[in-house]
């Protein structure tokens, strides 16, 4: 008997096996959902995720917790990106999977597309997951994976991984102009 194992199912029950061992936590932001093991990773990622010239754009968002900051930030970033691409997509809902290494990240890369990869971070358009390391994460990084997320959410098909790619290192390159 042939069982089809449906592909966000199959992520999610990978996911929350990654967090088993420590229960995850979750933030839930305008935008997206950022999962993650401890409070350490989300301390990090606020430390590491500096908007520098961007940070007049939180002027105006209650940040009471890191947890609020960083939530606050991930949707700067995200209507930052929307706005070098010019694609501001409906219903823009996915999930951040923070992890403490690369290691993590491209073990899960693995595990997802049976193939080794040397990535820090990367956007799974299946299950509208971004997992990201952080231990390298820069704010550069988290914006070219939100650039991922967008153009995939905007243009609702498949696009080439060569148009993703341009894009996405567009948004780099402009993120802070």
């Amino acid at each position: 008997m042939h069982v089809k194992i449906n592909k966000t199912l199959l992520t999610g029950l990978m996911i929350l096996t990654l967090f088993s061992v420590s229960s995850a936590s979750e933030l839930k932001s305008r935008y997206t959902t950022i999962t993650y093991s401890n409070e350490d990773q989300v301390r990090r990622f606020n430390n590491e995720v500096s908007l520098g010239s961007l940070s007049y754009l939180m002027r105006n968002r209650g940040s009471v917790t890191t947890g609020d900051e960083v939530k606050n930030k991930v949707d700067v970033i995200i209507e930052r990106v929307e706005s070098i691409l010019e694609m501001y997509p409906r219903e823009l809902k996915f999930h951040i999977v923070l992890l403490p290494s690369d290691n993590e990240v491209q073990e899960i890369f693995r595990k997802k597309y049976r193939r080794n990869a040397d990535y820090i971070a990367f956007y799974s358009p299946g299950d509208k997951t971004v997992y990201i390391s952080v231990k390298d994460i820069e704010l550069t990084v988290l914006a070219h994976e939100i650039g991922h997320v967008i153009i995939d959410f905007y243009y609702g098909i498949a696009t080439p991984q060569k148009l993703h790619e341009v894009l996405a290192q567009y948004v780099e390159e402009h993120l802070k102009d």
